[in-house]
């Protein structure tokens, strides 16, 4: 973007931190405790401590009534700005919906939830009972930051190892690609970052065009990050940013908590089109492909 005298405006680079947590309800111990009462304020004293500037919830619990437990975090951790996303009913709690969250110190200019296409899998759980796969997407906002932008996405992928089916089948493509997508749409407006529960490792047999092409880097490459010793969460940084620290704390909870700290230079608006770089994942396959 050039003013009138022709000079590019050029905005000062800076320091930021985003975090990503799969809370699972509030719920600490391992996941699927249906029925277990949330520790809240245990999650807000991570998030007090850790301080992170942007955080990602997964699997955060919203109501159709009364407080969600993103509204609660950000009242108790000092963050003025948050948006949540109900995505599905709970497998945790009858009356609670899976809620996407991002909570923020600055500005949330604009805001968008897609879904992810539902292939509608079935299984039969461990104590016998019926499992169908609920829906699962990704949130994405607009930091604001003096006038300047950051891309932030939040995703959580289908579970499909418990319903005997590989990330990696050919018939998963769309998805991976929809997400593709997106993370390059975002990174060609403004520099972005990626916080994902992506329920499947290593993340670059689904995400190899995006860490192949130098657009973003994995900043947990090869870290567990459950209780299983897995890692199922990621933060993908735009590889215009310098990466400074890269923290994963295991907790109480099924997840760590995971952040990142980097140096980034935030972009003008420039009305250039959103969709400039759609389909340069077309002639991508995952690895391992069935």
């Amino acid at each position: 973007m050039r003013p009138r005298g022709g000079r590019s405006i050029t905005v000062p680079a800076r320091t930021f931190s985003f975090a990503t947590w799969n809370i699972g309800g509030g719920i600490l111990g391992e996941s699927h405790q249906r029925g277990a009462l949330p520790s809240l304020a245990y999650y807000a004293s991570v998030l007090r401590h850790h301080g992170a500037d942007v955080v990602c919830l997964q699997e955060a619990h919203s109501f159709d009534s009364g407080e969600g437990q993103p509204e609660y975090l950000a009242r108790h951790c000092g963050y003025p700005y948050v948006e949540s996303f109900p995505v599905s009913r709970s497998h945790l709690a009858p009356d609670a919906l899976l809620t996407l969250s991002i909570l923020s110190r600055f500005p949330i200019t604009t805001r968008e939830y897609r879904q992810f296409p539902n292939p509608g899998l079935t299984a039969i759980g461990p104590d016998g009972s019926h499992w169908e796969l609920l829906d699962k997407g990704y949130a994405k906002a607009v930091i604001e930051v003096e006038g300047a932008r950051l891309g932030v996405l939040n995703a959580h992928c289908f579970p499909l190892h418990y319903f005997k089916a590989a990330a990696t089948e050919s018939r998963f493509r769309d998805l991976w690609g929809m997400l593709t997508n997106e993370l390059l749409d975002m990174r060609a407006e403004m520099p972005t970052v990626a916080c994902m529960d992506l329920n499947y490792t290593p993340v670059q047999d689904l995400l190899a065009c995006l860490l192949r092409s130098g657009g973003y880097s994995n900043a947990f490459g090869g870290t567990s990050t459950t209780r299983k010793g897995v890692q199922q969460d990621y933060i993908l940084y735009d590889q215009r940013m310098q990466l400074l620290e890269a923290t994963v704390r295991p907790t109480k909870s099924d997840h760590s908590y995971c952040q990142v700290k980097v140096v980034v230079r935030p972009a003008r608006p420039t009305g250039l089109p959103s969709r400039a770089v759609r389909g340069a994942w077309r002639d991508y396959q995952p690895s391992g492909t069935r």
